[in-house]
């Protein structure tokens, strides 16, 4: 095909994507979590064009891996019957061939692809470190990491497309477990129309993003960053992951999923959860060594109950945990997989060993809990 007419071809594409995002509600659903590339003989990234036409494919294949047919028959491998394969552009000069690509979740062969989930404060701390969001808060959210990558974008003369996406594929990129679909900018029905007219600006825009967004990883670290968490629970750390109800602060301003408390405002916040005993809340909450992934709190014997202090509460919780792991034998192979363990006679001592190690941290933050409620009363059950 001459140039002229994969121009032609590509503003069909960008209608077609148009009408898909129209259909998800003004929303564009990026499926895979890196950028798309060949990964036959000689590797490399696929251009915004055919990362346009992947998109508009709605193939939602997350594994940014592509082969040739060609690349397919000389490993031996086998496709998937259900394969479809994707037409993507290869150019010569000023001459583009469409040519079948195939996924690798497509290809029986090949190993699946493996990435490494990001946890909030990582994903955040990039943005701190980099002074792009000011570490002077006991209180940032994703949120708030959306919006600073949206104003660096703003900072290379991105027009309100290109922010979306930049903010967008770094949302997708930064490979967290939190559900990416509540936090999915929507796209302007004035941007979609406008698109519509000039379906051209769709690659520009990505093109300019895919741009901005390499600058926004090569961002040079700052010499030094502050961390405040003045007074008590210096080590404290509570991140919200949502609940059946807003949840607001004192000032009434609604709190976003994924946020995260340190200091003493996280002890607030949980003093506050515990106000809210009964409706559901889900947390994760770090001190120290002690680690408690997300969990979930709904009434008195499943949550932080009114009656109790944080302290007693984690307390708790590590026991129940430990009778847990010890009680289910899925979770038992999963500790035993995890490396804390050599062999099956040591398991018993290895969880008691760590769970008295957890329960002297306890021990520190019930110390910490006892001085801050001498100087707060307010908050004395």
């Amino acid at each position: 095909m001459q140039k002229e007419e994969i121009f032609e071809n590509r503003r069909k594409i960008g209608s077609q994507l148009i009408e898909q995002i129209r259909r998800n509600k003004g929303k564009m659903l990026i499926p895979f979590l890196e950028r798309p590339y060949y990964a036959g003989k000689q590797k490399y990234k696929f251009s915004t064009g055919n990362c346009v036409r992947i998109l508009a494919s709605e193939s939602n294949h997350k594994d940014p891996r592509w082969y040739k047919m060609s690349d397919i028959q000389e490993n031996g491998w086998q496709l998937k019957e259900s394969a479809m394969g994707e037409n993507l552009e290869e150019w010569q000069e000023q001459e583009c061939f469409l040519t079948k690509f195939y996924n690798a979740e497509n290809i029986i062969d090949v190993e699946d692809y493996k990435f490494e989930e990001e946890k909030l404060d990582r994903v955040l701390e990039f943005l701190q470190m980099r002074g792009l969001i000011e570490s002077n808060t006991e209180i940032i959210s994703l949120q708030d990491g959306i919006e600073t990558v949206g104003k660096y974008a703003g900072k290379f003369g991105a027009d309100e497309l290109t922010k979306i996406l930049v903010a967008q594929m770094w949302l997708v990129e930064i490979k967290m477990k939190t559900k990416i679909k509540t936090f999915l900018p929507t796209y302007p029905e004035e941007i979609l129309s406008a698109v519509e007219k000039n379906p051209d600006k769709i690659f520009d825009s990505m093109n300019k993003a895919h741009t901005i967004l390499k600058n926004l990883k090569q961002e040079k670290i700052r010499d030094s960053v502050e961390e405040i968490t003045a007074g008590l629970f210096k080590e404290l750390k509570v991140v919200y992951n949502g609940s059946e109800k807003k949840v607001t602060t004192k000032t009434e301003a609604t709190i976003p999923i994924a946020t995260i408390f340190k200091g003493e405002t996280a002890y607030e916040f949980l003093f506050m959860v515990k106000k809210e005993a009964g409706q559901k809340i889900w947390l994760e909450i770090s001190y120290k060594d002690y680690l408690h992934g997300k969990f979930l709190i709904e009434a008195e014997g499943y949550g932080l109950a009114k009656t109790e202090t944080v302290a007693e509460f984690l307390r708790k919780r590590l026991d129940k945990n430990r009778q847990h792991i010890l009680d289910n034998p899925a979770e038992l192979e999963k500790y035993i997989a995890s490396g804390k363990t050599i062999g099956d006679k040591e398991i018993l001592a290895q969880i008691k060993m760590e769970s008295e190690k957890l329960a002297g941290v306890i021990d520190d933050f019930e110390q910490e809990e006892i001085k801050y409620l001498e100087q707060h009363p307010e908050y004395l059950i």
